[in-house]
């Protein structure tokens, strides 16, 4: 029983560090971490923050099965849901990118018309990390993600309960925080450093920052059709 513990708990870390290189994940942390390179602490943390939001949710659905529920099938909605915000997040932080790459840098980082609450709280120090988390949570609202955490949840409970069954939503987050918060902070770093060598250099790295965020948009169309 106690190999069954560790084998599950093995299990629930290696399923997060993989969910955390999923191509969305990758390309949605990129694509912010250069959106929020003007406050780099928040750029080096943004992979722990989205992994973190997207988390809480895993642990949220870990512990309503823990106490019992016992659900007969994943709703395949989720599967459409989840892929229309990624979409979504992927083209709105790509399109971004690339507006930035392509202004003067005597002109804003953004266009006049996005020149909301919204998107001028992305753009000062003191903006709210909240919102990372909340795009993370967003992302958690997927097939994948809610087929994965069913599986290891309900055998958890039959193993150990409740409490266990929550421990092994935190040991999924921490495989996330892993992967998407490498990812983070190598990117992060990858721009500041491009940032101080040369201007080319750093617009070179948004625009395949962008590109690539496009790109997998694009695919995730392709696989809606």
């Amino acid at each position: 029983m106690s190999d069954s513990y560790w084998l599950l708990i093995a299990m629930a870390f290696l399923l997060g560090i993989r969910h955390g290189f999923d191509l969305d994940h990758l390309a949605t942390i990129d694509s912010m971490t250069r959106s929020f390179s003007g406050n780099k602490y928040l750029s080096r943390m943004t992979g722990f923050l989205f992994s973190l939001g997207h988390g809480l949710v895993v642990i949220l659905i870990s512990l309503v099965i823990g106490s019992g529920f016992r659900p007969s099938h994943v709703p395949e909605w989720l599967d459409g849901v989840g892929e229309v915000i990624s979409i979504l997040f992927l083209f709105l932080f790509g399109l971004l990118n690339l507006w930035s790459v392509m202004q003067p840098t005597s002109k804003s980082f953004f266009p006049r018309g996005f020149k909301s609450y919204l998107f001028r709280k992305l753009t000062v120090k003191q903006y709210n990390p909240f919102f990372i988390m909340l795009v993370g949570v967003l992302f958690a609202l997927s097939f994948d993600t809610v087929s994965q955490v069913v599986l290891f949840s309900l055998s958890a409970s039959a193993l150990a309960g409740l409490v266990f069954t929550g421990l092994m939503g935190v040991f999924f987050m921490l495989g996330m925080m892993t992967s998407d918060g490498l990812n983070g902070m190598l990117v992060s770093l990858l721009i500041q450093r491009a940032d101080g060598f040369s201007a080319y250099f750093s617009r070179l790295i948004g625009f395949f920052v962008a590109l690539f965020s496009l790109i997998i948009g694009l695919m995730k169309c392709f696989s809606l059709t």
